[in-house]
Formats: structure tokens, C-alpha cells, sequence
């Protein structure tokens, strides 16, 4: 698809959430920008031919549009910091509660194989020494 006169493409996508985004991004920025792809990717995807979402935006901002877009979003202090804490704490050191659980899990899927397997063995072995 092609914009129309007087408009630009400021940006192309491969999904239509990440146009999606990009569009919030300049809507938060007080620019006006649509989205152009194909209607049936939500439908039949396997009937598409052109498989990219552009967003377009009038000529006299497309500069602003791509700034917009191209600025990086500040980092998220927060959810670093909760990252951190929980991805670098050792098993020995979770509390009691999630290291039973995990025990019990564990046992919950190992337990019956490892008992069905043992009376199997048992069951084959006495066949083979009557």
C-alpha cells in the first residue's frame, strides 16, 4: 500500500502491535499518524501478500515523527531493580515455602514413574527367575 499525496511513512513494522505502539507513541506526543496495512492479517493471515504495517503521518511532521520515534524511552529504574533481586537469588536462598513447593512438585511428577518403574522391574525380574 501506498499513502496518499501530502503524507509519509515514518516507520514500518512487522506486526500490527508494533505499529500499534508506535502509533501510541506519537498519539501520547500530540501527532497524528494511521496505520496502513493489510485488514485481513487479523482474519487470514495466509492470505495476505503484503505482510508489513507502515505508519504514516502528514508531510510537515514526519521529521518530528521519526524523532519521536527514534528517542529512546527512559529505563525503568523499578523493574530493573526487581529483575535483580529475583533472577540472581540462589534456590538456598528463597524462602522455605518455594523450596518445599519445588520439592513437592518435583515429587508429584517423579514420584509415580519412579514407583511404576520399580514394580515393573520388580514384575520382570520375578518372571525371569520364577
Amino acid at each position: 500500500m501506498r499513502p496518499l499525496p501530502g503524507r509519509s511513512v515514518v516507520a514500518e513494522y512487522g506486526s500490527r502491535f508494533d505499529a500499534d505502539v508506535g502509533h501510541a507513541r506519537l498519539t501520547e506526543a500530540g501527532l497524528e499518524s494511521v496505520i496502513l496495512g493489510d485488514p485481513a492479517h487479523s482474519i487470514a493471515p495466509h492470505h495476505v501478500t503484503e505482510r508489513g504495517f507502515q505508519l504514516v503521518v502528514r508531510d510537515e511532521i514526519a521529521d518530528h515523527a521519526r524523532s519521536v520515534l527514534t528517542d529512546d524511552l527512559p529505563a525503568d529504574d523499578q523493574a530493573a531493580e526487581l529483575d535483580a533481586a529475583f533472577y540472581q537469588t540462589r534456590f538456598a536462598d528463597r524462602p522455605p515455602w518455594v523450596r518445599w513447593a519445588t520439592w513437592a512438585v518435583g515429587l508429584a511428577f517423579i514420584g509415580p514413574v519412579a514407583v511404576t518403574a520399580l514394580i515393573v522391574f520388580f514384575w520382570i525380574v520375578g518372571g525371569l527367575f520364577p
